[in-house]
């Protein structure tokens, strides 16, 4: 099916009901990501072939991208990592998916155990999401070596295609129209757990955390200085941070971490503009935009001449200050 053109592909891999992959996702609840979507239930399984000294099948349980459930094949456990999460689902729910969960890793570790001698990754994700209280339909998702293969859009009842060599799974999976209704039914039935378990996931954990920011500046042999600015513990993820020169923003010469986790489930973020001596006499600014935060936030770090270059303190999550330069 796929082999024969693809490298790291076994022909089987993708086989549709019959095959060990589709028996597995026909078990799987759906998965939904839309850009408008305002909160989200994810699972994200992962199989490893290859790899010495870590397991080689984990699950983690995500809302809104923060971990609330953790599985591997080491420890044979679905623990909870949120208190909330006790109070959301019965002690039963935890038991039944963890010898459902069982069935999965065995399924992974036989389709890894196909594969060419290397280190490979097999990932599939899904989950649902919330939009004014109400479910939205889902999809399930697969991936192998980080890249998305194919995924089942529940609405639809149709399989998409992410890769010219998965066309041909999409036939074959769309020929099977029983498995195909069966996938939407059981869909039908994890929009039920998101009306459950997401409103109260809202109201116990997941109120929004204001970032800690400041700005630090690094003197260079050649006389340019370089502005970091830092934003850390903050949740949710999404953040904008940008620069303002006397009060306009600056499009461009910025250099970004990305958005990085921190390991109690905030967030952490760091933006660099690099200030040449051409560029001396202006004031700079790092503006931070997050929704813990009423309005956009300045950050002043620099005004007037580039040496010597001083290291402003950090403010505190709770006394940030205005929008405004300082007198």
């Amino acid at each position: 099916l796929l082999g024969a053109r693809t490298p790291g592909f076994s022909p089987w891999l993708w086989e549709g009901r019959g095959g060990e992959l589709g028996g597995l996702g026909a078990r799987i609840p759906g998965f939904y990501l839309s850009p408008v979507a305002q909160h989200s239930w994810d699972i994200l399984f992962t199989g490893v072939q290859g790899s010495k000294g870590i397991p080689n099948f984990f699950v983690l349980g995500q809302v809104d991208g923060l971990g609330v459930a953790y599985y591997d094949s080491t420890t044979l456990e679905l623990s909870p990592t949120q208190d909330w999460m006790c109070q959301a689902v019965e002690p039963s729910y935890f038991r039944s998916k963890r010898q459902e969960l069982l069935g999965y890793k065995e399924g992974f570790q036989r389709i890894m155990g196909r594969l060419l001698e290397r280190v490979h990754t097999l990932q599939l994700r899904v989950g649902c999401s919330l939009r004014d209280d109400s479910p939205q339909a889902g999809v399930l998702q697969y991936a192998y070596d980080s890249q998305d293969f194919i995924g089942f859009d529940g609405q639809r009842g149709l399989w998409v295609a992410a890769v010219q060599p998965a066309v041909l799974s999409k036939r074959r999976w769309e020929a099977d129209r029983p498995w195909c209704q069966f996938l939407q039914h059981y869909l039908q039935q994890e929009w039920d757990w998101c009306e459950k378990m997401l409103p109260h996931s809202l109201t116990s954990c997941l109120r929004p955390v204001p970032p800690e920011v400041s700005v630090s500046c690094r003197d260079a042999p050649d006389g340019s200085v370089t502005l970091s600015c830092h934003a850390r513990g903050f949740y949710p993820r999404p953040i904008h941070v940008s620069w303002v020169r006397d009060e306009e923003d600056i499009l461009a010469e910025t250099d970004s971490s990305g958005i990085l986790p921190n390991a109690d489930s905030t967030y952490y973020t760091q933006s660099s503009l690099e200030i040449s001596l051409q560029q001396d006499g202006h004031r700079y600014a790092c503006r931070v935009e997050h929704t813990s935060l009423p309005e956009p936030t300045l950050i002043w770090g620099k005004e007037g001449g580039l040496s010597p270059c001083a290291l402003l303190p950090p403010f505190p999550r709770a006394s940030l200050p205005p929008f405004s330069p300082p007198q």
